[in-house]
């Protein structure tokens, strides 16, 4: 068995009418819980309220404290803290210094697994980090005697609610007891798949009544005491509006009393529906159709069922693609009301992104519902890019062909040809002075008639602006693309290519390659926005240890230069092997696209390559795809216990995919301080170079002695998720 290591560093509510909702709650969204109570109503909100789609984990667009941005922050700015009096402001979508993402139920107690439940901003928060840091994973109580802690807003000491649950606890402030009750009722009832996981002081592993007598008596009770606030009103729709869901007990907080308290004999009397509405398909939903080859196609069965509608409900194509059918273009109202099933099929006529909105209307109905649909087609048989990548594994996919009966999957380390054609080089220069360079290195020649490049525009939307390739490019060589009013001679003589449109960039413009419609590579950060410049004034070129493209931009395979810097495009050395170490060899995966691999090393770099078996032949993928696996989640450091004259018990979180934990206890010896200060005096606005022993994507801002009253470089830290 494989031990992994983690490192620890340690240093000795009034009751309200049931019936009204707080927010406006989309007619029919609760439809399906109506005339259920107890066990039966619970497990029915948990279908109900589950995230359509949940924000990625860490800083950045499209990240947690994007979330946070929208849902948690207050008119002047300031970041909206449950768990201190301390005042931090926001700055775009970065995290914010000294705060923490809190999983306001501790992520521990499900075992830390990185599901929809570790990014649902219905239980997550902006905290302080000191705060955080204490509280770790302690239960909900209410502190008896002298806190261990206290900061006039979070306590920490033995509880003394309830008599049974006398450890310590986290309380926090009166006017925020309610949130965590509701957010802790939310999390056990649409996550109460969980049942086996549950490994935490308040709860039970079974699906009901989930929490023990005392844990429920406690949220009951801060649920009634501190009534939903205008500030759950508010984020409940900023929430909805980027996951798709809502959070029922801030709707109708006593939707608590019927599942667990004094109602629960009685059916919850929700507001008659009178509006039309669709129970299914839900606001916020999508149908992706995945990869496939253009010969074949694929179907997807939409169930259509609502009430109240007065007329026939319409279903067409927005954009009347031809790579979409649907198997009905209209539905009456009896149809709606029973609830029939519509067949979309994906059959697409050409490569590349087949993308669509579905329409449902009906005259009468104020509302409309866009779906939307896309589907990516190959003309070739390919190895596509993992998902669901863990510190030992995940799961290596590639295209299904309908005509195969089996593929054998190999695995190996050490790269005795690259995977694919790579973008090697990116130049933004001054005035027009900008190129790319792509380099062969598959051991054979390439047709570039099945490569085409693309941009994104300000670091937002489709990508566009599309360059198709020609002619063939010989193993070991560049091809070099660069803007046709270049200046530089030098950079110009270097061009295979003169063109304009693709690189008209200013440095927050992705790039991508594609393989006939296939995303493989890109340079630059996609989807970052307009204002983040990761490639301003800068030439990157690849490193030599990378051997495939990969369309995650990873800024650490990449080498940055300054403005200018081109001398080096028109040649690319790529590190090679002489032998693979290989470990799945011939492996037979069955008639599927996928295969889930385990137990490999944290932080480590696999290839994998796919043959396609047929009755009377086998057809490799033209490509070879790499697995990065991720590094092991650092422990939170837990604050240490039973402290004696010469002992102490340290404790941590567990950490998943962690098999043992190396322990360093240490005493700080007194000494004398020593300030060390980096002005940052030779970065430019391009954010480089970064002084030694700095690493990361930044850029370059300056404020002015007229603004601040000091002239001094601003450095950002541009990386989503850093």
């Amino acid at each position: 068995m494989k031990k992994f290591f983690s490192t620890l560093f340690l240093i000795l509510i009034v009751w309200l009418n049931c019936q009204i909702a707080f927010s406006e709650v989309p007619a029919g969204y609760y439809y399906l819980a109506h005339n259920k109570k107890k066990a039966e109503l619970k497990s029915a909100l948990s279908q109900i309220a589950s995230p359509l789609r949940v924000l990625n984990y860490g800083s950045g667009k499209g990240y947690t404290w994007e979330g946070f941005y929208y849902a948690d922050q207050n008119p002047d700015g300031s970041v909206k803290d449950m768990y201190s009096s301390e005042i931090r402001y926001f700055k775009d979508f970065s995290s914010v210094a000294g705060m923490h993402i809190e999983h306001s139920l501790p992520k521990s107690w499900w075992g830390g697994h990185e599901n929809n439940a570790y990014k649902d901003l219905f239980h997550l928060y902006p905290a302080d980090g000191v705060t955080n840091s204490t509280k770790n994973n302690l239960p909900l109580g209410e502190v008896t005697g002298t806190p261990n802690f206290d900061n006039g807003v979070s306590k920490i000491g033995k509880n003394g609610f309830g008599g049974i649950y006398t450890d310590n606890c986290f309380e926090p402030a009166d006017e925020y007891k309610g949130d965590f009750a509701r957010s802790y009722l939310y999390v056990s009832t649409v996550y109460e798949n969980f049942a086996t996981l549950w490994n935490s002081p308040m709860m039970n592993n079974n699906t009901y009544p989930v929490w023990k007598k005392w844990a429920i008596d406690l949220l009951l009770k801060w649920n009634r005491e501190d009534p939903v606030s205008q500030k759950e009103r508010d984020r409940i729709e900023v929430v909805y509006n980027i996951q798709g869901n809502r959070n029922p007990f801030i709707d109708y907080p006593d939707l608590a009393e019927y599942i667990w308290g004094a109602d629960t004999t009685k059916f919850f009397p929700f507001p008659e529906e009178t509006e039309p509405f669709l129970i299914y398909p839900k606001r916020g939903d999508q149908m992706d159709f995945g990869v496939i080859l253009q010969t074949d196609s694929i179907q997807q069965h939409l169930t259509v069922s609502g009430l109240n509608l007065q007329n026939n409900l319409n279903i067409r194509l927005k954009g009347k693609s031809k790579s979409f059918k649907i198997s009905k273009a209209s539905l009456t109202k009896e149809e709606v009301i029973n609830g029939t099933e519509v067949i979309i099929t994906f059959r697409p006529v050409v490569s590349g992104w087949n993308r669509d909105t579905l329409l449902l209307t009906s005259d009468g109905w104020k509302d409309s519902l866009r779906i939307p649909l896309q589907g990516l087609a190959s003309t070739d048989f390919l190895a596509l890019e993992p998902q669901n990548i863990t510190p030992t594994g995940g799961t290596l996919r590639w295209i299904f062909d309908p005509d195969a009966d089996n593929y054998k999957l190999n695995l190996y380390q050490g790269d005795q040809q690259a995977g694919d054609l790579i973008i090697s080089a990116y130049v933004e220069g001054s005035s027009w002075n900008k190129a790319l360079e792509l380099f062969n290195g598959t051991g054979k020649n390439i047709d570039l008639s099945n490569y085409s490049l693309q941009k994104q525009s300000n670091g937002d939307g489709n990508f566009g602006a599309t360059l198709k390739l020609n002619g063939m490019l010989e193993n070991g060589k560049t091809y070099v693309l660069v803007h046709k009013s270049c200046s530089n001679n030098d950079l110009k003589a270097k061009a295979n290519l003169l063109t304009d449109s693709l690189l008209s960039f200013n440095g927050n413009d992705a790039v991508a390659l594609l393989r006939n419609g296939v995303f493989i590579d890109v340079v630059g950060i996609a989807n970052a926005g307009a204002d983040v410049y990761w490639g301003q004034d800068l030439t990157l070129k690849r490193k030599a240890t990378v051997t495939h493209p990969s369309s995650q931009f990873r800024d650490i395979e990449w080498n940055f230069y300054g403005i200018d810097d081109f001398q080096m495009l028109g040649n690319h050395q790529m590190n090679l092997q002489p032998s693979s170490n290989y470990l799945l060899n011939d492996f037979e995966t069955g008639k599927t696209d996928h295969f889930t691999i385990s137990q490999l090393l944290p932080e480590n770099t696999y290839t994998y390559s796919v043959t396609a078996i047929y009755p009377d032949e086998e057809k490799k993928a033209l490509n070879t795809m790499q697995i990065h696996t991720s590094k092991l989640e650092v422990p939170v450091i837990m604050n240490a216990t039973d402290v004696r004259a010469n002992s102490f018990v340290a404790g941590w979180e567990d950490c998943l995919y962690t098999s043992d934990y190396l322990l360093d206890v240490f005493q700080i010896q007194s000494g004398k301080d020593t300030t060390e200060t980096e002005s940052f005096d030779n970065i430019g606005s391009n954010g480089k170079p970064l002084p030694e022993g700095w690493s990361g994507t930044a850029s370059g801002n300056y404020t002015t002695a007229a603004s601040s009253g000091k002239n001094p470089n601003a450095l950002a830290f541009k990386n989503d998720g850093e």
